[in-house]
């Protein structure tokens, strides 16, 4: 079945990926200030979900926790973040990948193997800690 070749995947984040790039290239921003712009969304979204999680009602919460889980299912599917190949086709200079702090705080190689494991690991606990919030909220109530 091709939708499971690992070509197939790796060519389909790629589309997507120069889909999103092309429709950025049509703005007036330099490729270097959308790649920081992304860059920086990309690593406090977490965070600005864990307050929506914690605050905003409850029905909002579902909506962009079944957003992230479909996300996160794209990440698997696709063997990696299309978010973080933006960025790096945007500016590919000094590159610094999401997971790299995370390797570096522990001692592990940087290489696309561990970056794609930390991500996914880290992306575990994130959706573990989210769903604690979400069960005491509910369970509050």
């Amino acid at each position: 079945m091709q939708y499971f070749d690992p070509d197939y995947r790796k060519n389909l984040r790629r589309r997507i990926v120069n889909y999103l790039y092309d429709n950025l290239m049509k703005t007036k921003l330099p490729p270097d200030i959308m790649a920081f712009m992304i860059k920086a969304h990309h690593f406090t979204f977490p965070l600005a979900t864990y307050f929506l999680f914690m605050f905003a009602p409850l029905t909002i919460t579902y909506v962009v926790y079944a957003i992230l889980f479909v996300f996160f299912v794209l990440y698997v599917y696709l063997k990696g973040c299309f978010v973080s190949h933006l960025e790096y086709k945007l500016n590919n200079k000094d590159f610094i990948n999401i997971a790299d702090p995370i390797l570096i705080l522990f001692n592990y190689p940087i290489n696309k193997e561990t970056q794609y494991l930390a991500t996914f690991y880290a992306t575990i606990a994130y959706f573990a800690g989210a769903f604690a919030i979400l069960y005491i909220r509910v369970n509050n109530q």
